[in-house]
């Protein structure tokens, strides 16, 4: 299998975020609508095996001016290099994960992105 097979496993019976099975907060519905407006970030992330409203974590860590700015992680993420990538108002980070066990994917994905609100 390739990275893009062994992500969409992983993650295949991950809950969505902004759902009773996940977390339905106004920060995670937030999260959940805006993100899919950027084609660019989501094209990337599928072509990865990744379904952005699939992540470990959403965090709105700060509110200011009209907007409203997250940190979403994939904390175990099967990639083959480390890389780094900006899509209008989303950076993407894929690193190795120093914190990663032996038999577990070796990288994480970060998205950091912001939302006018």
């Amino acid at each position: 299998m390739n990275t893009k097979d062994l992500n969409e496993n992983f993650y295949s019976k991950r809950a969505l975020v902004g759902t009773a099975n996940h977390c339905i907060c106004g920060d995670c519905v937030l999260y959940t609508e805006q993100i899919m407006l950027n084609v660019e970030l989501i094209e990337f992330l599928h072509s990865k095996g990744l379904d952005p409203r699939k992540a470990d974590e959403v965090w709105a860590y700060l509110e200011k001016d009209e907007y409203k700015y997250y940190t979403v992680d994939f904390f175990q993420v099967y990639a083959d290099k480390e890389e780094s990538h900006t899509f209008g108002n989303a950076k993407v980070t894929i690193q190795e994960n120093i914190y990663a066990e032996k038999e577990t994917p070796r990288y994480s994905c970060t998205v950091d992105v912001v939302f006018k609100i």
